[in-house]
């Protein structure tokens, strides 16, 4: 039977030594002219340190060491993850709906790789990339206890994907860029394994939706986590105590963040020729909706609705959340 890893060799590169990686199925390791990748803790490290400077890297790296987010709360069977997504992730619901049988996806920031399983089926072809083996290790274990064989999870830098140009037909990182101490250069780089017609999707904070939460921040980080219940979820019973954890971490205790507008990054998507086809929460999405189509938006209104998400209670619950989708042009 076929390996995944010897799929996945093609469309890997050493960066650092411009030559191809080769899978040895004797010893199950990666090769290149130069380096042998083995497995740490049973995920492939194909981590490169950009450089010493890049502290923030480093604390994000040590951060969801301890905080693997989301955690897998029960969930034994893909079955019960198809099920929990289905209900609860609508943004997963959507790509699964869109995403083509057969293509090639890469998730970058994958964190527990629930997103990466979740759209296995149809018989796509799935990366999911992380810097946190704890987190990735959840994953390798959910996938090999449900004998996923189409998902390849593996330690990788953002600033540094070990990937050939032009290989994937979609690119998802969502929720990541914005921890990044540079997310312009981050979606730049994402940008480099994405086929030219392909498809990438973003998700960033907004900065107009994230008002709430940052207040909420500064205010726990003065006077401590006993304030926390002024954010719902932290202190909600129907979520398991790992989970309400997790949130309060993510949201209040994160080394770094930074937020984002809607016209900020359509300038990031005309820099690098990708064209603008849509985006949530300010265009009308849902289970029939063709995300990849793109929509005649109007500027002024698209400000006003930006605008909103500061009144907005499930951006204030969510805490401040867009997703912004393109079409690679060169």
């Amino acid at each position: 039977m076929k390996k995944i890893e010897e799929d996945i060799s093609q469309l890997l590169i050493d960066s650092q030594n411009k030559s191809e990686f080769f899978f040895d199925k004797s010893s199950g390791y990666f090769y290149s002219k130069e380096k042998e990748i083995k497995k740490v803790n049973a995920i492939y490290d194909f981590f490169i340190t950009e450089s010493s400077s890049d502290l923030i890297t480093s604390k994000q790296e040590k951060f969801y060491e301890e905080i693997k987010f989301p955690n897998y709360d029960g969930l034994e069977t893909f079955g019960d993850l198809l099920d929990k997504s289905s209900k609860t992730n609508h943004l997963a619901s959507i790509l699964d709906k869109n995403i083509s049988y057969n293509s090639k996806a890469l998730e970058v920031g994958c964190g527990t790789g629930q997103l990466s399983l979740f759209l296995r089926r149809y018989n796509r072809l799935i990366c999911g990339v992380d810097l946190s083996i704890p987190s990735l290790k959840l994953a390798e274990d959910f996938r090999i206890r449900n004998s996923i064989d189409n998902v390849f999870f593996s330690k990788m830098n953002i600033f540094n994907l070990q990937f050939k140009k032009g290989v994937f037909d979609y690119v998802i990182s969502n929720g990541v860029l914005h921890h990044t101490y540079n997310t312009e250069k981050a979606f730049c780089e994402i940008l480099k394994p994405l086929k030219r017609d392909g498809y990438v999707i973003v998700g960033l904070y907004h900065k107009f939706g994230r008002i709430y939460t940052n207040v909420r921040q500064k205010l726990i980080k003065v006077f401590g986590e006993k304030l926390k219940f002024l954010d719902k979820r932290t202190i909600d019973k129907n979520i398991s105590e790992e989970k309400r954890y997790a949130w309060l971490k993510d949201q209040y205790k994160n080394p770094h963040e930074t937020s984002h507008t809607l016209k900020e990054v359509k300038s990031w998507f005309k820099k690098y020729n990708i064209e603008y086809i849509t985006s949530i929460p300010f265009e009308e999405i849902n289970l029939e909706t063709n995300i990849f189509t793109s929509k005649n938006s109007n500027k002024q209104n698209s400000f006003f609705k930006e605008l909103a998400l500061m009144f907005s209670s499930s951006q204030i619950k969510e805490g401040g959340f867009f997703v912004i989708i393109g079409k690679k042009l060169v």
